[in-house]
């Protein structure tokens, strides 16, 4: 397979013009399967966008086999009258007017697979056909297919609006079209909305309405937004409607000098749920920044829910300038409503030196801990982490973290990578890495993995 995308992507380089690509692969694996790809070609683009690129192809070990994904190749534009019309074939993403929807479902984040035609001036349509999320699938044919569509008006008025139509060819997922507005009520006002509907195969049509209203003043923030979504037709793991109904309300403050209080409320429930069902969250947090050893914070946050209710308390120290020592220390009760069932409180103490040691930008060592009381199972009562990039010869180091735990049966080492590149030839490098990751206290085996790559960057045309 790694063979054949590479012949692909020397079959373009005679007709692609300025074009760099990066090309490793993973000769020699040991130990479990890693996410490392097999086989990885990224295309560095030419900066004249009328040149065609060559495509982009990913090999990853999976538990079913070898999978390609980021299979990619754009197209040069196409002049159809006033209008230019730029393509793509392979793995892309559906425009962000479907992914930035607060309606939307965990499906339309996906990649999708197929056909991608797009035009631009101050009415951008988009139109992808293909499969949703094919890489994921044992059988391209399983994939399910939908077609997208997407506009976009150029704001008149400080008003703007997108509408789009997602219509899958499966029966499993939901047909919906929506339109996403924004307006400018005032300078200090602005109201956002995103409306539509959604098929579903009892019900019909489900109206669909998320609406909110962001409020900047002086020394003073307010936001407002209300969300209604839909039952699901399907799987959840391949919604494109989001099953959510919501209400949040969150303000700021700043009326005293240094001080800044912050507050947060939310109501969700799924979509059609009894009252039962509903979690609700309350916050509340204060700030000082004025102190000369740093910034002071602390927050209590409730969260109430069907199974139980969970108090956490914080306060954090943060010194300056950004990026400097951290102190954190929380504090987390669950109490079940079930009273066969008995409360938790967990106390913690969380600490942060970036920069611990540090000679120079390349080397470095930044280290966190954390200090537990009462932990839950297989969490340790102490555990430290370490990451950082040391020199070891010229322009060669080695770069890593790793994490240690103790718990009741004694120290453990819970993970640990250590990565490195040695130039061997102009343009190409040969990386080590080795992996070590602990399954957990209950696991008789760990994932270990070595892996030697070869990295080499090839120029077909000069720019």
């Amino acid at each position: 397979m790694g063979g054949a995308a590479l012949a692909l992507l020397l079959g373009f380089a005679c007709t692609a013009a300025a074009q760099e690509a990066q090309i490793s692969f993973r000769p020699a694996p040991f130990g479990g399967v890693s996410a490392t790809p097999l086989f990885k070609v990224d295309v560095v683009e030419s900066p004249d966008s009328a040149t065609p690129a060559l495509p982009s192809v990913t090999v990853v070990e999976t538990p079913q086999g070898p999978r390609m994904s980021n299979v990619a190749l754009k197209l040069p534009p196409v002049a159809l009258g006033d209008a230019e019309i730029a393509s793509q074939i392979g793995d892309q993403y559906l425009p962000r007017t479907f992914s930035a929807s607060p309606w939307a479902g965990s499906g339309v984040m996906r990649p999708m697979r197929g056909l991608g035609l797009s035009t631009v001036g101050t009415t951008p349509v988009s139109v992808l056909v293909g499969q949703l999320d094919a890489a994921s699938y044992s059988q391209s044919s399983d994939a399910p297919v939908v077609v997208a569509l997407s506009m976009g008006a150029a704001p008149r008025k400080e008003i703007s609006v997108a509408p789009r139509l997602l219509v899958p060819m499966s029966s499993s997922l939901q047909t919906s079209v929506g339109t996403a507005i924004r307006a400018e009520v005032s300078p200090h006002v602005s109201l956002v909305t995103d409306v539509g509907a959604a098929g579903t195969t009892e019900h019909g049509w489900n109206p669909l309405a998320a609406a909110g209203v962001i409020g900047h003043w002086r020394g003073a923030e307010l936001e407002t937004n209300v969300l209604r979504g839909t039952p699901p037709v399907g799987p959840s793991d391949i919604a494109t409607v989001g099953s959510l109904d919501r209400e949040i309300v969150r303000g700021l403050v700043r009326a005293i000098p240094g001080v800044t209080i912050s507050t947060r409320a939310s109501w969700s429930r799924p979509a059609s749920a009894p009252v039962g069902a509903e979690t609700t969250v309350g916050s509340i947090g204060i700030a000082y920044d004025r102190l000369p050893i740093g910034v002071l914070t602390a927050t209590r946050r409730e969260e109430d829910s069907s199974l139980q209710q969970t108090d956490t308390t914080s306060v954090e120290w943060r010194t300056r300038p950004v990026g400097g020592v951290i102190v954190r220390y929380i504090e987390r009760g669950q109490r079940p409503h079930d009273r066969l069932l008995s409360a938790v409180v967990s106390k913690q103490v969380e600490l942060e030196v970036p920069g611990w040691i540090e000679r120079d930008v390349r080397n470095r060592l930044d280290v966190s801990a954390v200090l537990t009381e009462n932990p839950m199972p297989g969490t340790p009562a102490v555990s430290s982490r370490l990451t950082g990039r040391f020199d070891v010869v010229g322009d060669v180091g080695v770069t890593g973290d790793t994490e240690v735990g103790i718990m009741s049966n004694g120290p453990s080492l819970r993970s640990l990578r250590l990565a490195s590149e040695v130039p061997i030839l102009p343009r190409t490098a040969v990386q080590l890495v080795y992996s070590y990751q602990a399954r957990g206290p209950y696991s008789l085996y760990d994932d270990q993995s070595f892996e030697a790559r070869l990295s080499r960057s090839v120029p077909f045309v000069s720019w």
